[in-house]
């Protein structure tokens, strides 16, 4: 994609909104004017147009979607994950490491049974997967397990460093996550990353971090598009509101800015990105953002410089999901047309496309690991002597 085409795609974004969304539910005209195109697509950095919850996929996330008062209604964990732990890390003192206690999310699957373990992008938490691993339990049961948890500075996961968002710090707490969790003798492991969480599998795995891997894939994010959009990410924070009245606002913004396409996954994945702010209170909350993501701006290049080359390098079975043939660059052009890879595109989805279509990434997933699965061979009859 040319500099050109993303500065033309970033002017036609809808104007912000303002600090505080109007109690407009049922207002059947867009913020800002603007109407969904279904063939329009995001950048990885910035939602899509404006689009009206009314033309919007509505799941069945319980009772009252159709109700303006719970709409936007925040949905718990406990739908979509069988578990939810904390599981800390102690830091390394020589090394100046503070410890950190992970909020991971799990479904489990029989004694033995891969594992897909997710991670999300920046700005986003573990439950951005949460419609996924439902879809994943419906479609193979416990035959696979799933994991999803919170990075540090993200969602309920705390650490006295949480600023740290450097790719190598980011996927050095991948594999002491693994590690906690599955011990020194993991089950099979199939690595699932979104946008910067592309990135961080994609180091782990070409490090040689995890053992057992069977699989990435890495979800709507190629290193040559990304690093272009970087320039932009700036504006689209200023644009971003600051404060909510409610958890229901924040479900709302992701609706109606167009960042999320799936009511149902919006309800459950965007409650735990705001927090109370300074002197709020529950009798009278403002909720702010979680993750203050223009204080990881140094981190930024970092996480997509030389990702091509760290996921290509990876052995094991790679897989490549995007929302657009637009995302991809000349380097994983030619990768992919050497079929270093499988790539698949998802043209109704925008850049989260594991919360806009759950039910379709569940299935390639899924069949992206029975794909990769190990051959387990029945063992040899005894010889029989005369």
């Amino acid at each position: 994609m040319t500099n050109d085409m993303l500065r033309n795609m970033y002017k036609g974004r809808p104007p912000p909104l303002p600090p505080h969304l109007d109690d407009d539910d049922d207002d059947d005209s867009t913020e800002g004017g603007d109407t969904f195109d279904s063939h329009s697509s995001s950048s990885f950095l910035n939602p899509s147009p404006a689009v009206h919850p009314s033309k919007l996929r509505q799941g069945g996330g319980g009772g009252g979607l159709n109700s303006a008062s719970n709409r936007y209604a925040p949905l718990e964990w406990n739908t979509f994950f069988q578990e939810k732990r904390s599981v800390t890390v102690l830091g390394q003192e020589a090394e100046g490491e503070a410890d950190i206690t992970f909020t991971v999310y799990e479904t489990k699957g029989k004694p033995g049974a891969p594992v897909f373990v997710m991670h999300h992008g920046a700005g986003l938490a573990a439950l951005s997967f949460a419609l996924t691993a439902r879809e994943i339990r419906k479609l193979v049961g416990d035959e696979v397990g799933v994991l999803s948890y919170d990075a540090r500075g993200h969602g309920e996961t705390t650490s006295g460093d949480e600023h740290n968002l450097s790719l190598t710090r980011l996927a050095k707490d991948l594999e002491n996550v693994i590690h906690a969790v599955y011990g020194q003798h993991p089950p099979d492991i199939i690595l699932v990353g979104h946008s910067m969480g592309g990135a961080v599998v994609s180091e782990a795995a070409s490090q040689g971090m995890i053992p057992n891997l069977i699989g990435v894939a890495v979800l709507d994010i190629v290193e040559g598009v990304a690093i272009e959009t970087l320039s932009y990410l700036h504006g689209w924070l200023e644009r971003r509101p600051v404060n909510f009245r409610s958890l229901d606002k924040v479900v709302q913004w992701s609706i109606k800015s167009g960042t999320i396409r799936n009511i149902e996954s919006a309800r459950v994945s965007y409650p735990p990105l705001a927090k109370l702010v300074n002197g709020s209170t529950l009798e009278n909350p403002c909720y702010g953002w979680r993750t203050d993501l223009a204080a990881s701006e140094q981190y930024w290049k970092e996480w997509f410089t030389g990702l091509t080359e760290k996921f290509l390098s990876c052995r094991a079975g790679k897989l490549l999901i995007l929302a657009g043939t637009d995302r991809l660059d000349k380097d994983m052009t030619i990768a992919q047309m050497q079929g270093k890879f499988q790539m698949l595109v998802f043209p109704n989805s925008g850049h989260c496309v594991q919360e806009d279509d759950p039910e379709r990434m569940a299935r390639e997933l899924v069949a992206f690991w029975k794909r990769n699965e190990r051959l387990v061979l029945p063992p040899k009859p005894h010889s029989i002597h005369a």
